[in-house]
C-alpha cells in the first residue's frame, strides 16, 4: 500500500490543493494527515472540506486543538493567538465540529506503523523531536515504537533510526534495516521551515519500506495575498516565500 502522509497544512489551500494533486499523479492509495489543519492561514474551511473528502484520516494537532478550545491559547504567542481566535470565527459549525472529533494519534500495527502530530509521548501535549537528544530520549520508551512512526508539528524534514540502543539521525539518508525502528518528521505542506519554501509531504511504501520526501512548489504569492485580505499577521505570509 503507498501512502502520502501529509501535515501541517495551516489552511493554506493553494498549497494543499497542489500536494493532493501531487498524490494523484502518484498514484497513492491513501493520504493521512498528521494535523494542523487551520492556524497562520487564510482558508480554514476549505482546508477541512478538502481533507474531510480526500483524506483516509486526519489527526488533531496543536493549532486545531486551540482552536476548538482543548488546548489554552495563552501558549501562543500574540500574533498567533489571533490568528487561532480569527480562524474559530470563521470556522463553519461542521467543520469545528469535525476538528473536535479528531484523534491525537493512530497505530497501525497490522503495517508497524505509527502516525503522530508531535512526539510520540503524550501526544495532547504537542512536544517536538527537533534534535538528536530529544530522539534519544525515546529509546526509553522500549515497547512504544512501531517500525514507522511518522510526525510532523516541526515543520521540519529530519529522520531518526533506532536499533534498540541507540538512535541515529539519518536524515537525507534513509535504507531500511529490518529490526530497526524510524522516527520521520514528514515535512509541512502550509508552512515550509527548512528554508525550502515549497510544500513538503512523505510517500511510504507499506510493503516494500521505502520512503521519499516530496516537494512540490505552489502559489506563494496567493496564499500570502490570502493571508494579508483577512488581515493576519504579515510575517505569516512573508515566511511562505523563504520557508522559514
Amino acid at each position: 500500500m503507498l501512502l502520502a502522509i501529509i501535515s501541517d497544512i495551516h489552511a493554506n489551500i493553494q498549497a494543499l490543493d497542489r500536494v493532493l494533486a501531487r498524490c494523484d499523479e502518484l498514484d497513492v492509495d491513501d493520504v493521512i494527515c498528521l494535523g494542523d489543519v487551520v492556524g497562520y492561514g487564510g482558508n480554514p474551511n476549505e482546508c477541512c472540506e478538502r481533507l474531510r473528502e480526500r483524506c483516509a484520516m486526519v489527526l488533531m494537532g496543536n493549532h486545531d486543538a486551540a482552536v476548538v478550545g482543548v488546548m489554552d491559547t495563552n501558549y501562543y504567542y500574540d500574533a498567533a493567538r489571533r490568528a487561532l481566535y480569527w480562524t474559530r470565527s470563521e470556522l463553519s459549525e461542521d467543520n469545528f465540529r469535525w476538528l473536535y472529533s479528531l484523534p491525537y494519534c493512530q497505530l497501525r500495527r497490522d503495517i508497524d506503523t505509527a502516525f503522530y502530530h508531535a512526539a510520540p509521548i503524550l501526544p495532547s501535549a504537542f512536544y517536538y523531536v527537533v534534535r538528536n537528544e530529544e530522539a534519544e530520549a525515546l529509546t526509553r520508551m522500549r515497547t512504544g515504537l512501531l517500525g514507522h512512526n511518522f510526525i510532523g508539528h516541526s515543520h521540519l524534514t529530519t529522520m531518526y533510526e533506532y536499533n534498540g540502543k541507540k538512535v541515529r539521525d539519518i536524515s537525507g539518508s534513509y535504507s531500511y534495516r529490518n529490526e530497526h525502528k524510524y522516527l520521520v518528521n514528514v515535512g509541512s505542506v502550509g508552512q515550509p521551515r527548512d528554508r525550502n519554501p515549497d510544500s513538503c509531504f512523505v510517500v511510504f511504501d507499506t510493503d516494500s519500506k521505502k520512503l521519499a520526501h516530496i516537494r512540490v512548489s505552489y502559489d506563494v504569492g496567493g496564499a500570502a495575498a490570502r493571508i494579508r485580505a483577512v488581515g493576519l499577521d504579515e510575517k505569516f505570509a512573508r515566511r511562505l516565500a523563504v520557508g522559514v
